[in-house]
């Protein structure tokens, strides 16, 4: 514990500095001197302050979702992680190595949705406004992408990693001061645990200090059941043992959720947006020998997209379950559902 302590008050001073870095920035902006630039259609961007872990992806399809049967949806993402620069379009051949794990996961869930990767978001829209003409676009991870300016900006906050009492990168988690909170028009705390009630997340809204016109919503991780990364291999036993194989930035909810089905849970845990290879197959292998009869792997949505691109061996491939995530709102769901038909609504209008 002192270690910790120690090591936190030698990085505060780096966390200093980059928050003054960061405040610089976003007063340049605030003051116009660095260009940002809107749009005459929706542009929804959907993101964080924070270093990672505060379900962007879930929360990005939950809205796509909503959208995608009413009005032309567009999904737009840097693409972290891929072997490729520029702007991209995905289709029915596309991979992780060329748009990114993210991206393919969304269009993987949903093959009619228009996804798109570029990490110059501004040349992204443009791109993808005249080769697929969509009514809205969603902005995956694009909070602090300042060049532009969304038409609705929502801030995604970990309800474990509350940012009024995180400190800046490197010694907390944050890649802003907690000041950036006020350019968002909706705040979601979200992976909230079962049973918070009202008066709980009163008093999150509240410490949050918030603008009258600003909405918070509250939303936790809500999980289906286990299906096969190869399409044909028959459900696992529900007890059977697994061994969970993940490379995104909070495995925690993810091992609770396996932990209150299995009586046996193995965890094998690799950096986010881990590239795969073939040691770690093997890897994969060995513990598995170490395991009883029986054990199945499972995965995410987000790391089964980078598995799929590599060359398993089929008694692997066979033993791989992804378990998806979806969010779902703990109140006020339909008046979130109804502000987001709204603004788009708005636009058509024009």
């Amino acid at each position: 514990m002192k270690s910790s302590f120690r090591i936190y008050n030698i990085l505060r001073p780096f966390g200093w500095l980059y928050g003054l870095i960061t405040g610089i920035r976003n007063r340049l902006y605030d003051l116009g001197i660095l260009k940002t630039t809107g749009f005459q259609m929706p542009v929804i961007s959907i993101g964080n302050i924070s270093v990672g872990g505060t379900g962007k992806t879930p929360h990005t399809e939950y809205i796509a979702s909503l959208l995608k049967d009413r009005y032309k949806t567009a999904v737009l993402s840097r693409g972290y992680g891929r072997h490729t620069k520029g702007f991209f379009v995905s289709d029915n051949r596309s991979d992780s190595g060329l748009i990114g794990d993210e991206p393919l996961q969304i269009k993987t869930k949903y093959p009619d949705l228009d996804v798109a990767v570029c990490e110059d978001r501004v040349m992204g829209i443009r791109r993808l406004s005249e080769i697929c003409s969509p009514d809205v676009i969603l902005l995956d991870d694009a909070y602090q992408h300042r060049s532009v300016t969304p038409s609705l900006n929502i801030l995604l906050i970990n309800s474990n990693r509350n940012i009024m009492h995180d400190a800046m990168l490197p010694a907390g988690r944050l890649r802003e001061s907690a000041r950036g909170r006020s350019r968002a028009d909706i705040i979601i705390v979200s992976k909230c645990p079962d049973g918070l009630t009202d008066d709980i997340m009163d008093s999150i809204a509240r410490d949050l200090k918030m603008r009258p016109e600003q909405q918070v919503y509250f939303t936790s991780a809500e999980y289906g059941g286990l299906y096969p990364l190869d399409g044909v291999s028959a459900p696992p036993p529900s007890d059977c043992p697994v061994l969970a194989v993940t490379g995104i930035a909070d495995p925690a909810p993810l091992q609770a959720e396996l932990q209150s089905g299995h009586s046996m849970i193995s965890m094998l845990n690799y950096p986010d947006h881990h590239e795969f290879t073939r040691r770690d197959m093997d890897k994969i292998e060995e513990r598995l020998k170490e395991m009883p009869s029986g054990t199945v792997i499972v995965t995410t949505a987000k790391d089964a997209a980078r598995l799929s691109g590599m060359e398993l061996k089929p008694e692997l491939a066979c033993r791989i379950f992804i378990l998806p995530v979806t969010v779902r709102f703990l109140r006020h769901a339909e008046r979130f559902n109804q502000q987001i038909l709204q603004h788009v609504q708005s636009f058509k209008k024009q």
